[in-house]
């Protein structure tokens, strides 16, 4: 498979980052260098960069390659340190911890698909779950956006409730699946191919857990959503929490304002170098 990557440096984060992911792209990557920020988005089908000129918001030194077909992301995690997020502690399939370490152990093997769990993002989500999962007992949980099914599989392994795993991405959902296998919660994971909650409709249970890593652009439009699939603050154990990530600090105010709108209120937040991870409750 090609991946075609496109970078572009922008004033307008917001804006760039959900025409980005309305063209199609399957991840968008934000450093901030300074006077502007520069952005890499990835496509697994060509985009269409005369149509992305005319959507995106005024931008500097665009460019285009076709990488080579490479397993980018398997490529990029070769030799990387073993991540210790206690509770939880992930590792490449070939660096099996040597003695037990107590520990909630996640074999991974990411593949083509997005999310390496050495990204902030994830790492957030992750500490942001430690703390929730100490007060609260989720039973009905969605993993919105799951790349590899790094936080899927965090969640099943230490609820041992049953998960539901969605990603616009099918190559995620295939090594969703695969590493499920790996870390034997296969039984536990239900994963879909879904553009936010359009093949999820027949649940008509709320969650009392969504975690989403996704853009803040689609934080945004699906925010009505999200609240609505939120169990309830009448309900016998109170509201639903709603974890999101793949927020910059700089983006973190809109994001709670914007959630404020529909009733969610932030409980708490996790910054991890310029990425910040909030957990909301109904």
């Amino acid at each position: 498979m090609q991946i075609w990557k496109v970078i572009l440096t922008t004033y307008n984060v917001d804006a760039a980052e959900e025409s980005l992911s309305h063209a199609g792209a399957g991840a968008v990557f934000i450093t901030d260098t300074g006077d502007q920020t520069q952005i890499e988005a990835y496509f697994q089908n060509q985009p269409d960069l005369n149509g992305l000129e005319e959507i995106l918001p005024p931008h500097k030194n665009r460019a285009a390659e076709i990488l080579p077909p490479i397993d980018w992301v398997s490529h990029s995690q070769t030799g990387l340190p073993i991540i210790n997020q206690p509770p939880f502690y992930i590792f490449e399939s070939q660096n099996w911890p040597e003695r037990p370490n107590g520990l909630i152990n996640i074999e991974l093997q990411a593949g083509r698909a997005f999310g390496s769990g050495h990204h902030e993002t994830t790492r957030g989500c992750l500490m942001m779950l430690d703390k929730l999962l100490k007060r609260t007992q989720p039973k009905h949980i969605l993993d919105l956006g799951c790349g590899s099914g790094i936080v899927a599989i965090a969640l099943a392994k230490a609820t041992h409730q049953k998960v539901k795993a969605s990603d616009i991405d099918p190559e995620a959902i295939t090594m969703t699946l695969r590493n499920s296998d790996l870390n034997q919660v296969q039984h536990l994971i239900r994963a879909y191919e879904s553009d936010g909650f359009n093949r999820l409709e027949n649940d008509l249970k709320p969650y009392d857990l969504i975690v989403a890593n996704i853009l803040t652009g689609t934080l945004k439009r699906l925010a009505y959503e999200l609240s609505q699939k939120l169990t309830p603050a009448s309900y016998p154990d109170a509201g639903g929490s709603l974890v999101l990530s793949g927020i910059l600090n700089t983006q973190q105010q809109q994001i709670v304002a914007t959630m404020r709108q529909f009733g969610l209120r932030l409980q708490e937040k996790v910054i991890l170098e310029e990425w910040t991870t909030l957990c909301f409750r109904r």
